[in-house]
């Protein structure tokens, strides 16, 4: 599980680090690019409309996000088949299927790229852990490092995981 938590928060801080350093404020001087951009570089009319429609979801759906983030108990998923993870697991796997439906509600799936390939993973490992009988399991725990406690990783991070993601598409899009 370690291993897991260490590989997933390695990819978010990149994630991260790949969206601050693409925001094009000019080298984060506060000073714009002297250089005029390429002309191939300046968004499409359709780009441009797509970006300045798209809503603002991480307004709405950080904060819950944050909040089921936050609300995880110590140790509910240490057995990762027991009724409680069952339970919490599913809780959170319920609030980034009402994201992912929220995006496409708001007809937004193309300026939220990075967040609907967290949605799929989230999709993935819930289809995972159920498909592999990782419920009712009593023999695998989250600090195993089993497949089962990889799946339960995913799902215990994915709301906070989309929740970075959200903010960053926001900010990639500006």
């Amino acid at each position: 599980m370690r291993r897991t938590a260490t590989a997933v928060t390695a990819a978010l801080f990149t994630v991260l680090l790949v969206g601050g350093c693409s925001s094009g404020d000019g080298g984060g001087d506060g000073k714009a690019d002297a250089s005029p951009a390429p002309a191939t570089s300046t968004p499409s009319a359709a780009e441009s409309e797509t970006a300045a429609a798209a809503p603002k979801l991480s307004e709405e759906w950080g904060p819950k996000l944050d909040a089921a983030t936050d609300s995880s108990k110590p140790n509910v998923c240490k057995e990762v088949g027991s009724k409680t993870c069952v339970d919490h697991v599913t809780e959170l796997t319920e609030l980034v299927y009402d994201v992912r439906d929220a995006i496409d509600t708001a007809g937004a799936t193309a300026a939220y790229p990075k967040t609907v390939e967290a949605i799929g993973n989230v999709e993935d490992a819930s289809a995972s852990y159920a498909e592999g009988g990782c419920a009712g399991s009593s023999e695998e725990t989250l600090a195993d490092g089993s497949v089962c406690g990889g799946y339960v990783a995913t799902l215990l991070l994915g709301p906070a995981t989309l929740s970075m993601t959200m903010t960053t598409d926001e900010l990639t899009a500006q």
